[in-house]
């Protein structure tokens, strides 16, 4: 072999041996790019948690717990802080057990209305409403988001109203863009409720032009934050005030270094489950009402 020829075999032999280790590295690299790509996706909280964190966040003003059974008043405010959730298994009898919850909100003048979380009702709790009269409603999506994948920025335009005062403030600028009567007689009662709130709270106006154009409520509770009372004023709606708020409220659950946010909504509000899809919330699971339809006829429900 002359010298030409072993200069071609070295180069030749380099090459192999460049190949090889670069094939060599990819062979073990490659799995591990595909373990972290398959872990580097939105996770989602068990459904359980979320309820739990929810129930911190709008506390009822009394509470009372009956076998596995949650029933809770607060002046008719909130179908949610005025119903009966079944969060765990009991042992009495199922019809003496809902007819001992009738009695309880008969006595303090209130509807007897049950929310059915999907996770905890195998279909026994909801059938025997049903076979009593019992009309189902306002079947309410609970959706989540991952916040290690959220990368919204809050808005020039969005404020953060703190103390009491804050709360006062916020409290009549969510009445006025609702549309309420903030002098109404549950004014107090939600006044109330937002008081007896465990956690750090958010309350958060959108000013365009110096007026308050959308509001919303953020409370951070364990390793969740969630979102309530979101609103943007009738006249000022389809011009993404909802989305500069919402953002603005997701940039401060970010900023509590939770690990996920959540919210309710009305599975019948197209609109707003419009909004979170593009802010990339999944649905979790599923609640709905069941109220009697003597109730329904006397029109006791304008409660949310």
């Amino acid at each position: 072999m002359d010298l030409t020829d072993r200069h071609r075999f070295g180069i030749v032999l380099g090459l192999n041996i460049h190949v090889y280790l670069c094939l060599s590295v990819f062979i073990r690299v490659l799995p591990k790019f595909f373990e972290c790509t398959m872990n580097d996706r939105p996770t989602q909280p068990l459904p359980r948690h979320v309820e739990e964190a929810s129930l911190n966040a709008w506390p009822a003003l009394s509470t009372y717990l009956f076998d596995g059974w949650l029933a809770r008043f607060a002046n008719g405010y909130t179908k949610r802080a005025n119903s009966v959730t079944p969060l765990y298994p009991g042992v009495m009898d199922l019809d003496a057990k809902i007819e001992a919850c009738e009695k309880l909100y008969r006595n303090q003048g209130l509807p007897p209305i049950f929310r059915l979380p999907a996770f905890v009702d195998d279909g026994e709790v909801d059938g025997r409403l049903a076979a009593r009269g019992y009309q189902r409603i306002d079947t309410t999506s609970v959706e989540t988001l991952d916040l290690s994948f959220c990368f919204a920025q809050s808005s020039e335009r969005a404020y953060i109203l703190p103390g009491h005062s804050g709360m006062e403030s916020w409290l009549s600028s969510f009445h006025r863009l609702s549309g309420d009567n903030p002098h109404r007689a549950d004014a107090e009662t939600h006044q109330q409720m937002l008081n007896n709130i465990i956690g750090e709270k958010c309350f958060m106006v959108l000013m365009v032009d110096g007026e308050v154009v959308a509001c919303g409520l953020a409370v951070a509770n364990s390793d969740h934050v969630g979102i309530f009372d979101a609103i943007v004023a009738e006249e000022h709606r389809r011009q993404g005030y909802g989305t500069e708020l919402m953002e603005s409220l997701l940039d401060w659950a970010v900023n509590q270094h939770a690990s996920h946010a959540y919210l309710q909504v009305m599975a019948a509000n197209t609109p707003a489950i419009n909004l979170y899809d593009k802010l990339k919330f999944k649905e979790l699971y599923r609640y709905w009402y069941r109220t009697s339809q003597r109730d329904l006829v006397k029109g006791a429900f304008q409660m949310s």
